[in-house]
């Protein structure tokens, strides 16, 4: 009976202790801000959408090249910024500002 008890406590101690720990694996990692753009043309706004998706794919490939593929998961990036504008007639201008993150 005192061994059971004894290793209950034990047990739970245990339980208690691993509770407030996070694994360092789980924590992102971030690396600096990199800038990513693109320009586009379309009427009605698709200029400015496909400018978006544009600056995007630029991000990503930047990110790539400088950090590795494991980096380039626009979802993971933490503190984006868009800057979009509509540039002449037609023209527009869309730039991504965000801290490349991995998991």
């Amino acid at each position: 009976m005192r061994m059971t008890r004894k290793l209950t406590v034990a047990f739970l101690a245990t339980v208690a202790a691993g509770l407030g720990t996070v694994e360092a694996s789980a924590l992102p990692r971030c690396r600096a801000p990199v800038e990513g753009f693109a320009t586009a043309t379309g009427i009605l706004g698709a200029g400015s959408e496909k400018a978006r998706i544009e600056a995007r794919h630029n991000w990503r490939a930047t990110v790539a090249r400088l950090y590795g593929p494991r980096y380039s998961d626009f979802r993971n990036a933490q503190g984006r910024q868009w800057d979009c504008k509509k540039g002449a007639i037609l023209l527009a201008k869309c730039v991504v500002v965000a801290r490349p993150c991995r998991y």
